[in-house]
């Protein structure tokens, strides 16, 4: 009966969170980020273990993102976990630092119609599928960087 719990601790009146988007956890699962549209947020939950070996589920932050918000990964390229969401009408990334309580970290203008992102953290660099212009925009996480959270190339013709 402990099994589950609810994503009510974001939302008008608390209760209110709807429409999951994305779900994503920390390389040590000691995180889990969810983004939803309703509010648009993205929420990080801790899932370490308890005494008893039972997952805590407890909110920890929740950080306002863009409306409409399609896909969510997260990466940590050597300076902490970052969350980034794909911003479809809005052409951006945008990036949620969860150690930046309720703060927009970043926002990458990614392209047109942003939508899949993957990640090579030993390269430091992201690959947005923009799916309205047909092309992949590769973005440079390479902390403290002057390119850092831009886009550095882009692949395929833009249509």
């Amino acid at each position: 009966p402990a099994g589950y719990f609810f994503l009510d601790a974001v939302g008008g009146n608390n209760g209110s969170s709807a429409d999951s988007r994305g779900l994503a956890f920390s390389q040590n699962g000691e995180r889990m980020f969810v983004l939803n549209r309703q509010p648009p947020s993205v929420q990080v939950y801790d899932t370490s273990l308890n005494e008893v070996g039972v997952p805590r589920h407890r909110l920890i932050t929740a950080t306002d993102v863009c409306r409409g918000g399609s896909s969510l990964t997260v990466a940590n390229v050597g300076d902490g976990d970052r969350a980034y969401v794909s911003c479809f009408s809005d052409g951006t990334v945008n990036v949620v630092d969860p150690r930046v309580a309720g703060q927009l970290f970043g926002v990458i203008n990614a392209g047109r119609g942003p939508y899949a992102m993957a990640v090579s953290a030993s390269r430091k660099r992201m690959y947005v599928s923009n799916y309205v212009e047909d092309t992949i925009a590769v973005v440079d996480l390479t902390p403290g960087s002057p390119f850092e959270h831009r886009v550095v190339m882009r692949l395929g013709e833009r249509r």
